[in-house]
């Protein structure tokens, strides 16, 4: 071993023209990964795409009439605005050209917002090392694909960490200010926070108040200005505690959550996340025999122990665990003499991943477009503006709302968001398509005020969609190898 954490021995900053370089490598690196899906795989991409074009028509958004079943119709707050305004001037672009150009923004964004990090703590090859979390992990490269904001609430993390553990305060104080507009978790400002002052009372034996109060100030100036500001608050305790603490992690019945909110099976767990668990363990012994000198790796450590705690529990957080336990075994690879041990790294992770991460690449390379602009044409022909559409889900409430502009939904985001509304309502919706009732064509039209029906052509619904065939005055406007769409006379 040999550096300290102030003045390593081994790294140096380099020449200013590195930055550039290094952007322009991950902006290629993120174009190209954007370019090699034909469309985006998440479904929840088409709806941030369908939220831009609404803030291009009306502004941003303080109700959310396109959803009337839902908490958010009267009580909206835009969790990721920043994402959508950032996403609004590309909007009238095809939607698939406007997903590519804000991921590949979004993506580089992270990787370099890593790497300014690992340059300014003087890793050698900094480049690299931000990198090597989309070998590390087919999960974490994988969600590295989705056009979402969640890619944003990583780059602010991983800033607030460094920022609380270096005691940046303008830094921690900007990366507050922005968390509450770009993602709901922005209260891991304050989590991130404390793990960097516990590191300190490590390291220096003190506690430092002023960094919760820089970041408490930034993010409650921030959420007064922010334009839901009220409503913001109320749909991250909803989001944070009554969905994610009280139903994916409870195992609520009678919801259909997301895919990153299951739990990874000790199959998926050993196989997609050895590589962080090595790199987790390995920073966790250099950060104990520098515990008195080195308060970046002990926060980046501890930081990537409690990420990959919450992975046993819920998928959701290996795409936070994976970028800090590679950057935490980058600050690690400081105190290694050997001058190739991240050439090591690299070539063990390639060995490890470049053969599941080619199959990934092919696998998401077959995705189909699910409403073809064809078909778009045809439904909105068939189902007039302003008609309210039942569906049998929510997880595609996106690409509908991209192909039917103007018309109503059931829910957008969340189940539980409806569920919170109306309890009643909700049950009977989760009902009536895997248990369709005899009067199942009157419930739908006094009950939720719909003419129109519109779900994924899916085999548990096969009874639902013969009890509509089957009922008079159902007439099938199109049927197709995914959609299944009636009016009801």
């Amino acid at each position: 071993m040999t550096g300290t954490p102030d003045h390593p021995s081994t790294a140096s900053d380099g020449p200013r023209w590195h930055l550039a370089a290094w952007a322009a490598v991950y902006l290629a690196v993120a174009g190209f990964l954007q370019a090699s899906l034909p469309v985006p795989w998440d479904a929840d991409t088409s709806y941030h795409v369908a939220v831009a074009r609404l803030i291009r028509r009306h502004g941003v958004l303080h109700a959310f009439p396109w959803t009337p079943f839902s908490w958010l119709a009267q009580h909206y707050a835009d969790k990721e605005l920043a994402f959508h305004l950032l996403m609004a001037p590309f909007a009238g672009l095809d939607w698939v050209l406007c997903a590519r150009i804000v991921g590949t923004l979004v993506g580089a964004g992270l990787l370099l917002s890593s790497y300014l990090i690992l340059r300014a703590e003087r890793v050698r090859m900094a480049g690299v090392w931000a990198l090597l979390p989309l070998i590390a992990s087919l999960i974490f490269a994988f969600r590295f694909l989705l056009v979402r904001p969640h890619t944003a609430s990583i780059a602010l993390a991983l800033t607030i960490l460094w920022a609380a553990a270096r005691r940046r305060d303008r830094t921690l104080a900007v990366a507050a200010a922005l968390y509450p507009w770009c993602y709901v978790g922005w209260y891991l400002a304050i989590v991130l926070t404390a793990v960097a002052e516990a590191a300190h009372l490590l390291v220096e034996g003190r506690w430092r108040w002023r960094s919760f109060a820089v970041v408490g100030v930034a993010l409650g100036c921030s959420i007064l200005l922010h334009p839901n500001s009220l409503n913001l608050v109320r749909l991250s305790w909803l989001v944070n505690v009554k969905i994610l603490m009280g139903t994916a992690w409870a195992g609520g019945s009678g919801f259909e959550l997301g895919e990153e909110f299951r739990q990874l099976t000790p199959f998926e767990w050993g196989r997609y996340l050895a590589p962080p668990v090595v790199a987790t363990c390995a920073s966790l012994v250099a950060a104990w025999r520098h515990r008195h000198d080195d308060p970046s790796l002990v926060a980046f450590s501890a930081a990537s122990v409690a990420f990959g705690t919450l992975t046993l529990f819920t998928a959701r957080f290996a795409e936070y665990f994976v970028p800090f336990a590679l950057a935490s075994m980058a600050l690690t690879a400081r105190y290694v003499k050997w001058r190739h041990f991240t050439a090591a790294v690299a070539a063990g992770l390639l060995l490890y991943s470049t053969s599941p991460l080619v199959d990934m690449l092919r696998h998401v390379h077959e995705r189909d477009e699910l409403i073809p602009e064809a078909l778009a044409r045809n439904l909105q022909q068939a189902i007039p503006p302003g008609s309210q559409v039942f569906t049998c889900g929510w997880l595609l409430t996106g690409p509908m709302m991209l192909a039917l502009p103007d018309r109503k939904f059931m829910v957008a985001l969340d189940p539980t968001l409806f569920y919170f509304e109306d309890p009643a309502l909700y049950r009977l919706w989760f009902r009536i398509p895997r248990e369709p009732p005899p009067d199942v064509v009157q419930l739908i039209r006094t009950s939720f005020g719909a003419r129109y029906v519109m779900c994924l052509r899916e085999g548990r619904f096969a009874p639902f969609f013969e009890r509509l065939t089957t009922s008079p005055g159902v007439r099938a406007i199109v049927t197709t190898h995914y959609w299944n769409v009636y009016q009801l006379d």
